[in-house]
């Protein structure tokens, strides 16, 4: 009986080339060959009994570049009848992206607060639930947030008012 390791030295190649001509880039050939070989490896006492394991690899190279392409064609089948995606968001403005500069800095807690309550338009119940946390713990990060922040956010507030 060879042994794995023998097998997939010899073989490797053989079943990249193969998967090179049926998957669309060289990532996903190498991809559906290292797929391939390690299902052998798993079935090895079986599969080195075959008279042919190589047969056995190559039909799994295969059978993964079929579902491949298949998964492919229905994903894709799928976002053309949800249609293109929305336009991007506008570029930030520089006053807008120091703000957001600024907020990257503070704890990690407070950003999450932050993003979630300015961007994301979360009440202080519902970021408490995404974070795990008690509302009143929303409402401290917050507030730590805007101490930090308020300097920065003093023009804004300004315009709001």
């Amino acid at each position: 009986m060879i042994s794995f390791e023998t097998f997939y030295r010899s073989e490797y190649r053989a079943m990249l080339a193969i998967a090179l001509a049926l998957a669309s880039d060289s990532s996903s050939a190498e991809d559906l060959v290292q797929e391939a070989f390690i299902s052998a490896h798993r079935r090895w006492d079986r599969v080195s009994q075959y008279d042919s394991p190589r047969a056995w690899v190559r039909r799994a190279v295969i059978n993964r570049a079929t579902s491949l392409r298949r998964r492919v064609a229905a994903e894709f089948r799928a976002v053309a009848r949800v249609g293109p995606p929305p336009p991007a968001p506008p570029d930030l403005s520089a006053e807008t992206a120091a703000v957001w500069k600024e907020v990257h800095k503070l704890p990690r807690r407070q950003q999450q607060a932050v993003a979630l309550y300015y961007v994301g338009q979360l009440s202080m119940i519902e970021i408490a639930d995404v974070m795990g946390c008690s509302n009143g713990a929303v409402k401290s990060h917050l507030h730590r947030a805007r101490e930090t922040l308020k300097d920065m956010l003093a023009p804004w507030n300004e315009e709001t008012q």
